[in-house]
């Protein structure tokens, strides 16, 4: 079974190689024959493939990047958006100093509000607006207003103290409560310290320091609102002294509440980039931008004093800003690349130079990007933004196959570089072209299976690699193929190398560059001590020893993803929010239940038990449901108790409006979507939704974060409501990917190294070379995952693109060194030797240059490429290990035989003669065997 088994895999893999085979020497001579008409048709496919950028857009919003679209947090949003769209929008201002709370400070933070409230913007209609017309407003019962709130009292309520503190809407008749309702004087709603004072220029402008900490440890209640507040849990590094009293604080934090006008965003006068799937009309988008501008100005700022902001548009706006962000790095590397790429292929003298070709082949490289790119617009598909180290992949994978398809040509031997220039190029590709088939068909099949993921950005990103390894594939076997043969036409012709114009008569090369540093090196030092049996045992031992320690390292590998990771750590919006976890560790993930178009009236115990599981479960701290206001309310209202109990329809409308408009329900108001407008002194429309907020406890990381959130779905969903019932929360995003990474990473790790051992398999039709190539793979791979816990990178979306890119690229190192292996004859020492001698510059070369892409990233702050860069040194260190030192030492110990002792005759061959099996007749002349084959298959 084993002997046919082996036979029909030879059969088959002969039949694909000498297809292959066929094909590119085929190719090779035609593209050499014409090279012009295939430059012009790469150029030109390549720009209708560019006119998909029409259509090219870039994707921000973190839930149509990171979560599966059929997620529970994804439903839940777009049910949220369709039925309850969000209203509120919050801006954030953090103060930070050694000691926040001296009078100074709080006086510069009283300018920065004044100012704040001085922004002009216009609206759709040409108008000016300032805050006061775009924020969020609720009833102002203190402040400057309490006199005139006295008066207003006295004249509705002559008989009681205006200065007493009671239900009004319960303790009179509902008419003249509602005419008060009506007069009550509104302001912004803000969440301050600054609240202690409200807007008293005078009291503020005559403030100590004394002062302020006196105030911080006594004020409870806000000036302007008139309701209370815990002023010291906006401080953060608080300070205390022996008797529990602050004396101190390094931050404090502001929230301006803004207000979404539904009007306009209805009419189409809006953006959404604004990040979090937020919609947003023009004149708050307008004054955002200018909250950022005014904030960021530190002019005039007292010493010692920082701000930090995030507005709600600073997602959006820094995440698109961010994905071109180190375009200086990759141009810086390009550069690089390039002079590395000429010294390699080229030779130091002013002919054999190739600094035109080196330049074209990495042309070529981009012309794939653009394929991938336009292809890939033109069918709706998003650029997210780990998109941008795509350059560096098709950088990295076009350069080894440049220096595959050179080292084949300086491979030629003596008598096939005397063939014409068409078949020699034929002969060339005929060995290159196998090689890099191999390489592509592996990375293709790697990225489609991860394509086929739940996460977006990776199935968006393992679709735009696939379609630019193709692309890549063709442009070098094509493009780059048809400027080798114009470039050594022009070579010789003696025609230099620069300046193609340019003839040098009498020219003969200098000794020195006839040199091949590189693979002298591989071939008198590298090879000869790799095989002597104490080095043989010492890398035997190394490898062994890295692996263990690997695993080791594996096991401490921490699962953990989130968004505001791929925020670039120079920018504003990272440094408030790293500040913001570091002194406000304690501050719970707030959540939001929704419901759907309930039976409210019958269904109003469900959500009382709901409201009461929550509150008893080990992961919420907190609940703020209308429902037990309303209950409370109701039952002072009625002298009924009607806790757990379903009301009559009238009844509940009723008593619903009556709370809504009460002084503890009114704040509750845009907790409700009524089929209708609520009016005073009218019952409830009916409710098509509504909500209720919680807050989850501090949790310590995913293994917490997913209980709790998990928990919390399964309480909801156990109420078993009529209609729609979800909980929300904004990290959920993160937690349900958290919940799913583990599983997705394995899954495409798997499949990718089924493919590559499935495609190595066929094409090298080898079962032993096949496993060890795989061997090396894992061995990388395990490798790359022990040293992300040791840089202090975690299971993440992009961790997980850049194993699976990992998997692409190591195995190019691996397969070309198995692949010559089998194609040479000799004991294994012998074809050892011979392999590292002809293909190790290749694959040294290939890896190298791909590491020069990449190095300058080492310095980036983006999370994308600082992740990649690791990642990818990681790869260059271990897969170059792997496949130029463990390998061949493993070939040369326990290699598989090579293969069969049979050739390909090429298309102009005459006849075979049988005199030698070795002997090739060529247009007339004999020529001896160079490269050996593996089919018994030839040529018609």
């Amino acid at each position: 079974m084993g002997g046919t088994s082996g036979n029909c895999l030879t059969k088959v893999s002969s039949a694909v190689a000498g297809a292959l085979e066929k094909f590119f020497y085929t190719y090779g001579k035609s593209v050499a024959s014409h090279p012009k008409k295939y430059i012009l048709g790469c150029v030109l496919l390549t720009a209708a493939c560019c006119l998909g950028f029409a259509n090219f857009y870039m994707e921000n919003r973190p839930e149509k990047l990171w979560i599966p679209q059929d997620s529970d947090y994804v439903l839940t949003l777009n049910w949220q958006a369709e039925n309850f769209p969000n209203d509120q929008r919050v801006e954030l201002i953090l103060y930070e100093s050694d000691n926040i709370l001296k009078a100074d400070y709080i006086r510069e933070m009283y300018r920065l509000r004044k100012a704040l409230r001085s922004i002009v913007v216009q609206n759709r209609d040409g108008e000016n607006v300032t805050q006061a017309d775009l924020c969020f407003e609720v009833p102002a019962l203190g402040g400057t207003q309490k006199d005139e709130l006295r008066d207003i009292k006295r004249k509705l309520f002559p008989d009681r103290d205006p200065d007493e503190d009671f239900d009004w809407s319960l303790a009179f008749d509902k008419t003249i409560y509602y005419q008060f309702y009506e007069k009550m004087p509104k302001d912004c709603l803000e969440f301050s310290i600054l609240e202690i004072w409200g807007n008293n220029d005078t009291a503020i402008e005559e403030l100590t320091d004394e002062e302020v900490l006196r105030e911080i440890n006594t004020a409870n209640m806000s000036v302007t609102y008139a309701y209370p507040m815990d002023f010291q849990a906006f401080l953060g590094g608080i300070e205390r002294d022996e008797s529990g009293q602050v004396i101190g604080a390094k931050t404090t934090l502001t929230q301006i509440v803004m207000r979404i006008n539904r009007t306009e965003i209805d009419l189409g006068m809006l953006t959404n980039d604004a990040g979090l799937a937020d919609e947003v009309d023009m004149a708050l988008y307008d004054w955002e931008g200018e909250f950022i501008s005014l904030l960021r100005n530190d002019t005039g700022r007292p010493e010692g004093l920082e701000v930090y902001l995030q507005a709600q548009r600073s997602f959006g706006e820094i995440s698109g800003e961010t994905i071109l962000g180190d375009v200086a790095f990759l141009v810086i590397g390009d550069i690089i690349l390039f002079v590395y790429v000429q010294l390699m292929l080229g030779k130091f003298n002013m002919v054999e130079t190739r600094p035109v070709l080196s330049l074209l082949g990495l042309l070529a490289t981009f012309m794939a990007v653009g394929v991938s790119f336009g292809l890939c617009s033109a069918f709706g598909i998003a650029y997210g933004p780990v998109h941008s180290i795509l350059p560096l992949l098709m950088l990295g994978l076009g350069v080894d196959d440049m220096f595959v398809i050179v080292q084949c040509w300086q491979n030629l031997s003596h008598e096939e570089k005397r063939l014409e220039l068409k078949k020699r190029m034929g002969c060339a590709l005929r060995h290159a072209g196998v090689a890099i088939t191999v390489t592509s068909l592996t990375d293709f099949a790697a990225f489609t299976i991860g394509a086929s993921t739940v996460l977006p950005a990776l199935r968006s990103f393992c679709i735009y690699s696939a379609l630019g390894v193709v692309a890549l594939y063709m442009l070098q076997a094509t493009f780059f193929v048809a400027w080798f043969a114009l470039d050594q036409t022009r070579l010789e012709d003696h025609r230099n190398g620069l300046f193609w114009c340019y003839k040098h008569k009498n020219w003969t090369p200098n000794k020195c560059s006839q040199y091949d540093l590189c693979q002298m090196f591989f071939d008198k030092i590298y090879s000869k001590y790799l095989l002597k049996k104490p080095v043989k045992a010492l890398v035997l031992v190394v490898t062994a020893v890295v692996f263990g320690t690997s695993i080791w390292g594996v096991t401490n590998l921490r699962q953990e993803f989130n968004p505001v990771w791929f925020i670039p750590q120079s920018s504003y919006l990272f440094q408030f929010l790293s500040r913001a976890q570091t002194f406000y560790p304690e501050a719970g993930e707030r959540g939001t239940v929704y419901l759907g178009a309930l039976n409210y009236s019958q269904e109003l115990p469900k959500i009382g038990y709901l409201t009461q599981a929550m509150r008893e479960n080990e992961y919420i701290s907190f609940v703020d449901s209308w429902y037990d206001l309303m209950i409370d309310y109701t039952n002072k209202s009625t002298g009924e108790d009607i806790t757990g109990q379903p009301l009559n329809e009238s009844f509940f409308n009723k008593a619903m409006s009556e709370f809504l408009y009460s002084p503890s329900g009114s704040r509750f108001q845009n907790y409700f979507h009524f089929d209708g407008n609520l009016t005073a002194m009218e019952p409830a429309p009916p409710i098509l939704a509504s909500k209720f907020d919680y807050s989850h406890r501090s949790l310590d990381g995913p293994s917490e974060q997913i209980p709790a959130m998990d928990q919390t779905k399964d309480l909801v969903k156990s109420a078993n409501f009529s209609d729609f019932a979800a909980p929300i929360a904004m990290m959920y995003s993160s937690w349900e990917t958290d919940k799913i990474i583990a599983f997705e990473l394995v899954r495409n790790l798997s499949l990718a190294l089924v493919a590559v051992f499935v495609m190595t398999l066929i094409l090298i039709a080898n079962i032993v070379s096949s496993i060890y190539v795989l061997l090396c793979v894992l061995l990388t791979l395990v490798d790359v995952m022990a040293l992300m816990t040791w840089w202090d990178l975690t299971i993440d979306t992009v961790s997980c693109i850049n194993l699976v890119l990992c998997i692409g690229l190591c195995v190019d190192y691996s397969v070309h060194i198995a692949l010559h292996f089998m194609q040479v004859k000799g004991t294994r020492d012998e074809r050892v030797q011979r392999t590292v001698k002809e293909m190790g510059p290749a694959v040294i070369n290939g890896a190298f240059s791909t590491f020069l892409a990449f190095i300058l990233l080492a310095n980036s702050d983006s999370h994308v490429f600082e992740s990649f860069f690791k990642i990818f040194f990681g790869v260059f260190i271990y897969g170059v290990f792997h496949g130029l030192v463990f390998l061949p030492v493993l070939l040369s110990l326990i290699g598989p035989a090579p293969y069969a002792h049979d050739l390909h005759a090429l298309p102009e061959a005459i006849e075979v003669e049988k005199r030698s099996k070795d002997v090739l007749v060529i247009d007339g002349r004999t020529y001896s065997q160079v490269h050996n084959v593996r089919s018994n298959s030839s040529y018609e």
